[in-house]
């Protein structure tokens, strides 16, 4: 009978060439990675050694003459001989290499940490104006993001700094916007700043406690609403926990730990805070400490007259004493005049001479100071009111600001350029996170009646972060990385500095390690940061 099954045709068996081997040609392909990698570290390491041999052995001397690379960085321990404009820490030109390394990374990071958490907000404030449905919102926030991210940021801190800044008005007539204690000066910034005075760390504690009592009432509130279905208002009651401790604590803390003081003659008749409110009424002859505005205006008094009745102050220089006692006095509209000096004993000296009638310290300091004058007996002690925290404010005094903080013109260029650059960049981040927000969520928060504001809040940004965060990540590290254009405005930042350290000391090689090593960390933090909390955040399949 006939085979009737197909036949499938006979073909010859060809093996593969080689060269046209995918699994061949993948292994020769690496192997020619190896070779090229292997070659150029070989290539870099010997141009590296031969400008090494060519710096010579003085590059490498040790402390007793020898020379070896393991004194690459004895240099570092030698005076830097130069000065730096903004210290944030003690730094004098005696001090070595590696302080005004350290006094510029602490600059460094001021600005990125500064940077990153203003960028944040004014980013994500951008990100959702851009989806506001009101015309002129929507697209002054879209000529924001367009201006920063199509403009050098370089520029714009050009701009910034000798276009904006430095035209400001002299510091006599600085700007003073609604009449807040904020100034506006050819010479930076002056705002505001909070003092933490002894009792300080007494006040943390309780608001540590206050934060695990709420976290705690917190879970117990939310277990509750698992098992009967009902809101317990979990966030009410938890704030209202923490700020009945942190309360209690700021009350405890004043009134338990006060250790402030003021020193003054036996003559002067103060035996309490209220009796300097008495002598001042004295001697400006008024009825309330309220009327010496409307006394200056009605011209019952000259300005001359208050500057002669001030209390005058002998304190130390920039010190928690002074700011508890002049906030004191200026709450009271007590008019003072404060003479400062570099160390307390300066101060007492001023103090002993007349110049003074009050001396303000801490009542142990102020024990040992009336030990060492001649008349100590003729001189009396008088506790004050301390609280935690003090607000210091700046106050125009001869030619320069006395008090709160100042934001150098240098230091407020580099950190308002990178927060507006930045923030253009996290605003299109953010806006594009909250529309891959699937609508039918934004829908379902309005079918159960949640406002506009609750429904951002609770609905659609939880779930946008995990869109959000991984480029948000990117824009920090360009953000530390970035600020080292400040060099082109000469705030002392890392670079800065370090490459003033370069032209002093002559050592590139270890200075550079040093930098390179510096941002590669600040940056590997960062990213570390970030990723866990991306992974805090992450959706988790069951």
């Amino acid at each position: 009978m006939a085979d009737l099954s197909p036949q499938l045709p006979k073909t010859r068996s060809t093996t593969i060439p080689f060269w046209r081997d995918i699994r061949v040609l993948g292994v020769l392909a690496q192997i020619a990675f190896v070779i090229v990698a292997v070659m150029g570290i070989t290539w870099v390491v010997r141009n590296t050694l031969a400008n090494l041999d060519e710096l010579g052995e003085s590059q490498f001397i040790c402390r007793d003459g020898t020379s070896s690379f393991r004194c690459a960085y004895d240099f570092m321990r030698l005076d830097a001989q130069f000065d730096i404009a903004e210290t944030p820490i003690p730094y004098e030109p005696s001090d070595s290499y590696w302080r005004a390394l350290g006094v510029a990374a602490v600059n460094t990071l001021k600005v990125t940490v500064l940077g990153v958490i203003l960028a944040t907000v004014l980013g994500t404030l951008a990100g959702i104006a851009r989806l506001s449905s009101n015309w002129l919102v929507s697209n002054l926030a879209k000529w924001y993001v367009d201006l920063m991210r199509n403009t050098p940021l370089l520029l714009q801190l050009f701009f910034l700094y000798f276009s904006v800044i430095l035209v400001l008005p002299p510091i006599k007539e600085a700007i003073q916007p609604f009449n807040l204690p904020i100034f506006f000066s050819q010479r930076g910034i002056n705002i505001p700043a909070p003092v933490f005075m002894p009792s300080f760390a007494v006040w943390l504690a309780f608001v540590v406690l206050g934060i695990i009592q709420a976290q705690v009432l917190w879970i117990i509130l939310g277990r509750q609403e698992e098992l009967t279905g009902k809101s317990s208002n979990r966030f009410r009651w938890a704030l209202v926990s923490f700020l009945l401790v942190v309360g209690i604590g700021w009350y405890v803390s004043g009134s338990l730990t006060s250790t402030q003081a003021i020193m003054t003659p036996k003559s002067l008749r103060v035996r309490e805070f209220k009796d300097l409110q008495k002598i001042m009424l004295n001697r400006l002859k008024l009825a309330d400490l309220g009327d010496i505005e409307l006394a200056l205006s009605n011209g019952t008094l000259t300005q001359e007259d208050i500057d002669a009745a001030a209390f005058r102050i002998c304190a130390q220089k920039e010190s928690a004493s002074e700011v508890n006692l002049t906030s004191q006095l200026r709450n009271a509209n007590i008019p003072y005049t404060v003479k400062r000096s570099t160390r307390l004993d300066q101060a007492t000296e001023a103090y002993a001479n007349g110049e003074c009638e009050i001396l303000v310290a801490s009542q142990s300091l102020l024990a040992a100071e009336r030990e060492a004058l001649e008349d100590g007996a003729n001189h009396v002690i008088l506790p004050i009111a301390e609280t935690p925290v003090r607000i210091s404010i700046p106050n125009l005094e001869g030619l320069n600001f006395v008090g709160g903080a100042k934001l150098t013109p240098e230091f407020a260029a580099i950190l308002i350029g990178l927060v507006l650059y930045t923030g253009g960049f996290i605003a299109e981040i953010v806006r594009a996170g909250i529309q891959a927000v699937p609508k039918g969520q934004s829908e379902a928060a309005r079918a159960l009646g949640l406002s506009e504001s609750q429904r951002l809040r609770l609905i659609v940004l939880p779930q946008a972060l995990r869109v959000i965060i991984p480029p948000i990540t990117s824009q920090y590290l360009n953000l530390a990385k970035n600020s080292t254009l400040a060099q082109a405005i000469a705030f002392p930042d890392l670079w800065t500095v370090s490459y003033t350290t370069i032209n002093q000391s002559g050592r590139a090689i270890q200075i550079m390690l040093i930098v390179m090593g510096s941002y590669l960390s600040l940056s590997l933090i960062i990213s570390a940061l970030l990723n866990w909390y991306n992974r805090r955040i992450a959706l988790v399949e069951r």
